[in-house]
């Protein structure tokens, strides 16, 4: 397994730390909310309170950066704790940060590790193991880590969503989070939710699914395909977008460019058709599977729109066009567009008749277009009369 990049994101996780552990020990779910909601109220009753001491503590930790003197008066607060109730897994951590910073590493692991033997609901405690794997580039503890985290503490994704999101640049820290797609972890599709909104993940969340076998038939995963692949394709990894609609077993619509049930599914995203259903123009799949299309405006308007992932190469296009009414004219023009920099590379007018014609152009896919935009745009004449064509049989072969 890939050694993950402590470096960059490990980094950015450590920064995140005094926000970590501020929130730990209010959410131990065995905390009576009076202690975890208002700390110092709690104290002011009971003064040796053993939650309330350590979230106080926490909560001013927050406030500043840690040192080995703040440390230290933060563990002897502690001990108090621990004299309280001498299980109390957030005054271990406490302890163990003193230890860290005093250069007593054998005693803050031994402390770290008691508190994690008490209870697997401590975020701080968690943070802390989280950091260790990392310093060992050990990607399986640090994923185990957040999984457990994230499924025992109500309030650790704020904290640690935002750090596994930037991880999934690194390949090892993809594989370790593999198996918990397949197991279908509740926290997942929150994570990946999360990613895709961040824009800049998009490729990364793709990449993950194609190496788990794609997304399995959880209702938890409801709607993700479709917001994945518009991830990827807004990234431009159109490499992983064949891998990903292969897992899907749905390769073939990638170069598919007909008007199918496939082809027309929203779950692909933007490798699906996209059609317009505005007042001034609109596009509609019949049962025979072909496209009828309605424009009541001279502007062009593009009525179907889709991408493509088509090797480099030479193609012949082909296709039936026909004008329902031979009193109504319209106009027809096919376009392709090169992705992700959205250069034109062809585009091929069509001849509207009363009967139905075949009509065929060539394409030519240059090297290094790795995805295309395939478009159909219509016009009317312009006053206020629907012109309708319909367009069928669709072909693209490959010479």
């Amino acid at each position: 397994m890939d050694r993950p990049v402590v470096t960059s994101w490990g980094k950015a996780l450590l920064g995140l730390g005094t926000l970590g552990l501020a929130l730990a020990a209010g959410i131990d779910a065995t905390a009576n909310r009076w202690r975890a909601i208002d700390p110092d109220r709690a104290l002011r009753v009971r003064p040796g309170d053993a939650v309330a001491l350590t979230l106080h503590q926490d909560q001013r930790q927050a406030d500043g950066e840690m040192n080995p003197a703040r440390a230290a008066a933060i563990a002897d607060v502690a001990r108090r704790a621990l004299r309280s109730d001498p299980l109390t897994a957030p005054a271990l951590r406490q302890i163990a940060v003193a230890e860290g910073m005093a250069g007593r590493h054998r005693a803050a692991d031994g402390l770290v590790h008691l508190s994690y033997n008490l209870t697997r609901r401590e975020l701080g405690t968690e943070w802390l193991l989280i950091e260790a794997a990392l310093d060992r580039g050990d990607a399986a503890a640090v994923a185990r880590h957040f999984d457990e985290a994230l499924t025992t503490t109500p309030l650790a994704g704020e904290v640690l969503y935002p750090a596994l999101s930037a991880a999934l640049f690194d390949p090892g820290m993809r594989a370790a989070l593999v198996p918990y797609v397949r197991q279908s972890r509740r926290w997942m599709p929150y994570l990946i939710r999360y990613a895709l909104a961040e824009g800049d993940a998009g490729g990364h969340v793709g990449a993950l699914v194609v190496a788990a076998g794609g997304l399995p038939p959880s209702p938890i995963y409801a709607d993700l395909d479709q917001r994945i692949l518009a991830g990827v394709a807004a990234k431009g990894e159109f490499g992983t977008a064949g891998a990903y609609l292969r897992g899907m077993r749905a390769g073939g619509i990638a170069t598919d460019p007909g008007f199918s049930a496939a082809t027309t599914d929203t779950r692909f995203g933007p490798f699906a058709w996209s059609l317009a259903d505005q007042q001034t123009v609109s596009g509609r799949r019949d049962e025979s599977g072909r496209l009828q299309v309605r424009i009541s405006t001279a502007r062009p308007e593009k009525v179907a729109i889709r991408t493509l992932v088509l090797p480099a190469g030479r193609y012949r296009f082909s296709q039936k066009v026909e004008a329902p009414d031979e009193d109504i004219v319209a106009a027809a023009k096919w376009e392709m567009r090169c992705l992700p920099e959205d250069r034109p590379i062809w585009s091929l007018e069509l001849p509207v008749r009363r009967t139905s014609s075949h009509y065929a152009g060539q394409i030519e896919i240059p090297a290094g277009c790795t995805g295309q935009q395939l478009a159909l745009v219509v016009a009317g004449r312009g006053d206020q009369e629907d012109a309708e064509i319909i367009v069928d049989s669709l072909e693209l072969v490959r010479q």
